[in-house]
């Protein structure tokens, strides 16, 4: 059940960019914040990344090898996932007698397309809730185009941090994740499945490129110009839930840090990063100085 935690994680994936590119060199922006005791790196990041894609660079490399903790978005250690297979149940099936095909009316022939092309399981989908329908259908896209959560940023980096002896921290737990999606209403679920079903069906890669692009580059303004665009299709429901409440829940705790002392690398999914209500943002709003763009 691993797939739950990476398939919430993997929304930021499916929105930065799926296309599968040459080997190349990015430039992923970095931000710093200090005062007399504290040093924080904000990183953002893409959950599940090409593993020809060459992000690393020595300000990053710099950034994390000095710090003494390493913070992500969610546990995905071996505890955290031994609990997955209950949350999936009780957020994520439908209730006796449901099935997805009937909530989606004319729009259940575009579940079972979907499916077909990303060689998922139609009955099984047919049990879900949409919000976790739409999840696992944008992970399977993502992997179908080549991206791995082994590539990822999160993932090389918690192994390495590890290695180093970092202690490690999360902003939230694999539940708190889960609620964010499982508290939509209804209609805001149908419409966030309805919309993935349209993505992942799409002809064109056109979108996902320039967001891959955007986030290589470091271009944190145009990224910021896309996500928007993005979330304005999804909906503000689901803007709201993935995004700025989160947002604003982070911001919180790492305008806490700076009470404390010592050396953070903080790595989330970059579309929190650039865009309306971005955390960076939110904390300059504060009269916090960040470094960065």
């Amino acid at each position: 059940m691993r797939i739950l935690t990476l398939a919430f994680l993997s929304l930021a994936a499916f929105a930065l960019g799926c296309a599968p590119a040459a080997p190349r060199e990015a430039t992923p922006a970095l931000w710093r914040i200090t005062d007399a005791d504290s040093e924080i790196w904000l990183f953002g990041t893409v959950h599940l990344l090409s593993p020809d894609l060459r992000w690393r660079t020595p300000a990053i490399d710099a950034a994390f090898n000095a710090a003494d903790e390493f913070v992500t978005e969610t546990d995905t250690g071996p505890a955290a996932q031994a609990a997955l297979p209950q949350l999936a149940q009780r957020y994520g099936a439908l209730a006796a007698g449901e099935t997805l095909s009937a909530l989606l009316g004319e729009d259940a022939p575009k579940l079972a397309q979907a499916a077909r092309r990303l060689n998922l399981d139609p009955a099984a989908l047919e049990r879900m809730r949409p919000w976790f329908a739409a999840l696992n259908l944008s992970y399977a896209y993502v992997v179908q185009q080549g991206q791995t959560a082994e590539a990822g940023v999160e993932t090389v980096l918690s192994a390495e941090a590890r290695a180093q002896g970092k202690r490690e921290g999360f902003l939230e737990t694999p539940e708190q994740q889960v609620r964010f999606l499982a508290d939509l209403p209804r209609e805001d679920e149908l419409r966030f499945l309805r919309i993935t079903l349209d993505q992942v069906q799409g002809d064109s890669d056109e979108g996902f490129r320039a967001l891959d692009a955007a986030w290589a580059m470091g271009d944190v303004r145009l990224l910021g110009a896309l996500l928007d665009a993005q979330w304005r299709n999804a909906g503000p429901a689901v803007h709201e839930a993935l995004i700025l409440n989160r947002n604003r829940l982070w911001a919180d705790e790492i305008a806490q840090r700076l009470d404390g002392s010592g050396r953070t690398f903080i790595a989330v999914g970059a579309a929190h990063l650039a865009g309306e209500g971005n955390v960076v943002a939110l904390l300059r709003e504060r009269g916090v100085r960040v470094e960065g763009p």
